[in-house]
């Protein structure tokens, strides 16, 4: 993978980790992916900071990286992926989130926790 040209992500793998981070929700579960690519202003993309709120050190680089975005609709939950890994949930997504969401550009980490 390059920095400008990154992987396909794997729907049904994504599928897969969405399922099992939801499994404790219910057994039955629809899910409706949405697919495309953002660009970041570094090699970390969307994964700015740990989950404790350290830093992530990461390289200086335009780097192009595929955002999936999960919804499940029965419990209108949606999963943000960036690249196969799951980055972060939204259980109540205000104005905020869907603006992100039609225009493409999904927050980070870091921004998500504030902004979402």
């Amino acid at each position: 993978m390059s920095l400008m040209n990154p992987r396909y992500p794997n729907l049904e793998l994504i599928e897969y980790k969405s399922q099992q981070l939801l499994l404790e929700k219910h057994a039955a579960m629809q899910f409706e992916a949405i697919v495309f690519p953002q660009l970041w202003g570094s090699t970390c993309t969307g994964f700015d900071i740990t989950k404790d709120g350290n830093p992530v050190i990461s390289g200086c680089a335009m780097t192009k990286e595929y955002t999936t975005v999960m919804h499940e609709t029965m419990t209108d939950t949606w999963l943000v992926f960036f690249g196969h890994k799951p980055c972060y949930k939204v259980t109540d997504a205000d104005e905020k989130f869907m603006k992100d969401l039609a225009e493409r550009n999904m927050a980070s980490f870091s921004e998500a926790r504030k902004r979402y």
